[in-house]
């Protein structure tokens, strides 16, 4: 994974943590990226047990409570993004 696309999945996992709401058209329009990588994004963030699977026009379910936000993304920076 480049350092741009984990830069976005960081910090897209900060607001999907914080905020407690896993949505794709979120990401979108919060974070200014087409719906095709938000989506990816998010696909990401499940893969590493972020959030849960889609479940078709409803958010995923965030599984990060805020306290265990600095830890992810400690975790995320070592792996590099990668799942």
């Amino acid at each position: 994974m480049e350092n741009n696309d984990l830069d976005v999945l960081i910090q897209a996992t900060e607001l999907v943590v914080t905020t407690q709401f896993g949505s794709t058209s979120m990401l979108r329009q919060e974070l200014g990226i087409p719906h095709s990588k938000a989506e990816g994004i998010m696909n990401l963030m499940e893969s590493h047990g972020l959030v849960g699977p889609d479940q078709e026009s409803e958010t995923r379910e965030v599984k990060i409570p805020p306290g265990s936000l600095a830890s992810t993304i400690d975790h995320l920076k070592r792996e590099g993004g990668a799942a």
